[in-house]
């Protein structure tokens, strides 16, 4: 699996709202959780724990985009929702399999370089 793999799986598991960020918004959304998903915390942090930590990261993204990009309102509210359904896209699919988690870790590294 590829990094253009995990886009197109989230691409698919997030809801209709996807068309007004439009593909590429979503794949850089994408690549920025990966990058900043917190793979030690999350695989020693009980599931019950989970959203409250994927909310921080999901938080921090949209600070960051709004600062970044200065979006109007109503793209504000939708990357908003969006970066919402990414990061519990992303987290599904890490959950999915070890293989999923060493393949996330991989990619952090790589782009760590």
């Amino acid at each position: 699996m590829s990094l253009e793999d995990l886009d197109a799986y989230v691409w698919s598991q997030i809801s209709p709202r996807r068309y007004a960020a439009g593909r590429p918004l979503v794949a850089r959304l994408t690549r920025r959780v990966v990058r900043k998903f917190p793979h030690l915390v999350m695989s020693q942090t009980r599931p019950e724990s989970y959203g409250m930590v994927m909310h921080e990261i999901a938080k921090s993204i949209e600070r960051s985009e709004r600062q970044n990009y200065g979006m109007g309102i109503i793209l504000t509210l939708v990357l908003g929702a969006i970066i919402q359904e990414i990061v519990k896209a992303v987290l599904r699919w890490w959950l999915q399999s070890a293989s999923n988690r060493a393949l996330l870790l991989g990619w952090q590294t790589e782009m760590r370089r």
